[in-house]
């Protein structure tokens, strides 16, 4: 195996020479960019390490300014792991800035552990960490690619990683307040009205400050982050090569891959192929749903078909539907809701003009949420899908989101209740207020089509509906008896 070879996280077996140092064994890879950085876990003289590697003309600046980061992080009494070794390194004949930092033992990054948890103790774990940024701002240090993969918790301490985006700065009132609006931007929009002014009042006291600013300015902020942010990732980012896409274009194709999916690049016929030998799921003239394996993985693809040269003639200009699929996999996911694993997005290309497209996500067993409340399940169960169903459009009404096809077999239930979403190629993230409205409006009302009125399940819905939303203008907008 060599470092070109790896192409998504997990188990490794490499072996690194070291200029005057013991060899350098790694055990799996955490994260890359393709072709120029590589952070790879394993073990140097004896220790366990992780280890930053660094390629390309540009290797021996960004190694410096994240060895730079981390003795500033360290001078600064800023918990944070130590610098082992920094030094050269080669693989394939392709020279590496090396740097070796000491694990942490028992640590677990903050956007897991903030997944994982729920109610007090996630509280508690986003005041530790408004607790670490703030002693990073009363140390005139400032990160500046400030997100949660960014800490460790580690036996209920907070440690600072990433010395890359480390920079000496004595910050402004405002400018403290907006990097706490930026940390509370990486949280899900439900705990970020729920906890902001919390959080602000951890932020203040750590600070020794009285309030001069109001909780509702610095959520203001973190949702206008959040947005931008959302919108450059879905926009961008998953449209070319990252740490997250493999982007590979031809004259005759393009193609993303999820590094994430352990697929790698494909063609026309092989996903032809897959599709051949699997069950169909749905045959129309626009669409083709197969469930199939392809890379020997269960995946769902999905066809966009041209149905007639007219037809061909109006998509060649557009994005294609699958590459709305894409965006929208993604855009859920950054807001950490379900949705199947994007894996896959390819279109067939003439001349620059758009053809044919797939989109492939991974296979969901669940069942959709018309059979599973046909379905018996503990009354436990079914309380908490009618609550998560509730609270997934709430969620969308605040992002103005709008799925523009919301009938049952659109929703997937797990077993623990919480809801799965496919069939993403209409769905929209509004920038008028007033036509969210009226799209959310219309996906409510689709919805409560599922299931007749007056039963008891529709009831149930309604009752949770009025419960949830504090104000009921798009309930009455959707046509829901108040």
């Amino acid at each position: 195996m060599t470092l070109a070879q790896l192409t998504s996280p997990g188990s490794v077996s490499l072996c690194l020479p070291l200029a005057g140092q013991p060899e350098l064994q790694l055990d799996a890879l955490v994260r890359l960019l393709k072709g120029r950085r590589w952070v790879l876990r394993g073990t140097w003289a004896g220790q366990a390490v992780y280890a930053k590697l660094f390629a390309g003309k540009e290797a021996k600046r960004y190694a410096k300014r994240d060895a730079e980061g981390a003795r500033r992080m360290l001078a600064a009494g800023i918990r944070t792991p130590a610098l082992l070794w920094q030094g050269r390194g080669e693989a394939e004949n392709q020279p590496l800035e090396v740097l070796l930092y000491a694990a942490v033992p028992d640590a677990v990054n903050a956007a897991e552990a903030y997944t994982l948890s729920t109610g007090e103790a996630r509280r508690d774990l986003l005041g530790l960490l408004v607790q670490a940024l703030a002693a990073q701002h009363a140390a005139g240090l400032c990160q500046t690619d400030l997100h949660l993969k960014n800490f460790l918790l580690a036996r209920g301490e907070v440690w600072a990683i990433d010395g890359d985006g480390i920079r000496p700065q004595t910050l402004s009132r405002k400018q403290a307040y907006l990097q706490l609006a930026e940390l509370i931007s990486k949280l899900q929009v439900l705990d970020q009205i729920a906890w902001t002014e919390t959080l602000l009042e951890v932020y203040l006291g750590a600070r020794g400050w009285k309030s001069s600013l109001p909780a509702t300015q610095v959520l203001a902020w973190a949702q206008q982050m959040k947005t931008r942010e959302v919108e450059h990732y879905v926009t961008r980012k998953i449209f070319r090569t990252c740490s997250d896409v493999t982007w590979q274009q031809t004259a005759q194709s393009v193609q993303a891959v999820s590094v994430a999916s352990g697929l790698h690049a494909t063609d026309m016929p092989a996903l032809e192929v897959a599709m051949h030998v699997g069950q169909g799921l749905k045959a129309g003239n626009t669409c083709t749903v197969v469930h199939t394996q392809l890379q020997d993985q269960p995946v769902v693809i999905k066809r966009y078909n041209i149905k007639h040269w007219l037809h061909a003639l109006s998509r060649a200009w557009r994005p294609s539907r699958a590459a709305a699929s894409w965006q929208n996999a993604h855009r859920l996911q950054y807001y950490g809701m379900l949705t199947p694993q994007p894996m896959l997005m390819y279109e067939r290309r003439y001349c620059g003009l758009r053809g044919r497209a797939y989109f492939v996500a991974a296979y969901s067993p669940w069942p959709d949420v018309l059979t599973f409340f046909q379905q018996f399940h503990p009354p436990a169960v079914q309380s908490k899908a009618i609550e998560q169903l509730v609270m997934l459009c709430y969620q969308w009404y605040l992002l103005k989101i709008s799925h523009g096809d919301l009938k049952g077999s659109n929703l997937q239930v797990t077993d623990q209740g919480q809801i799965v979403v496919i069939d993403l190629d209409s769905m929209r993230q509004h920038h008028c207020k007033q036509a969210a409205l009226r799209a959310h409006a219309r996906d409510l009302r689709r919805l409560l089509q599922n299931w007749k009125p007056d039963s008891s399940l529709y009831n149930a819905l309604v009752d949770k509906f009025k419960t949830v939303y504090p104000d009921h203008t798009p309930l009455k907008l959707a046509g829901i008896s108040l």
